[in-house]
């Protein structure tokens, strides 16, 4: 902390050059609560940090990327195929409660000439049919799901593609450095030029 003193007040400013107090009276020194700092402030992540020489480190970005994608990517494949097995064991389900509901009525006579006669059931016949056609309609969404989730692993998959040539160019990349050379004293001028492989 630095304190600059201007007539009779004192001003407090922090390491930033902000002030965060004001004493009026001279020879007392204030106690200021130190702020608590996030870790925004703390600290900078690699990606944001610049090369002096070449700007900005990509791979921390690329990093993040192929990590997103994945994770994304495999949530979303694992839903889609949740879906699709629901759907497929909805339809099939379906499917049989319609084809007992479709039969038609039937009587059959025993030994004794007793006869027993089935009741058609349209009910379950209409309710196999709903259960058949949504099950086959989640089929087909979970089936769309997982496409998604596939393309997003195909992505991070294109971003390790880039990590790696990017990686492969840093390493064989010549760097070149130009200084320019001023010297007032003795009236010259001139430039460095430096490689480094």
């Amino acid at each position: 902390m630095a304190n600059a003193q201007e007539m009779d007040t004192t001003f407090v400013v922090n390491e930033q050059g902000q002030t965060i107090g004001v004493i009026h009276e001279k020879g007392t020194v204030p106690v200021i609560p130190q702020q608590q700092q996030t870790n925004d402030q703390i600290q900078v992540p690699p990606a944001q940090q610049a090369n002096p020489a070449f700007g900005y480190d990509s791979t921390e970005f690329y990093m993040g990327m192929i990590n997103k994608y994945t994770e994304s990517g495999n949530k979303t494949r694992r839903i889609g195929k949740g879906m699709m097995l629901g759907g497929g064991i909805g339809a099939g389900l379906g499917l049989i409660l319609f084809a007992i509901g479709a039969q038609e009525g039937s009587c059959d006579t025993d030994a004794y000439g007793n006869e027993t006669c089935q009741v058609k059931s349209d009910g379950l016949a209409a309710t196999g049919v709903i259960v058949m056609i949504t099950g086959a309609s989640v089929f087909g969404a979970g089936t769309i799901v997982k496409l998604i989730g596939s393309s997003k692993i195909r992505r991070a998959i294109r971003y390790e593609d880039r990590l790696q040539k990017y990686k492969m160019k840093q390493q064989y990349s010549m760097k070149l450095r130009f200084d320019p050379l001023i010297d007032p004293i003795n009236k010259k001028a001139g430039a460095n030029l430096a490689m480094e492989f």
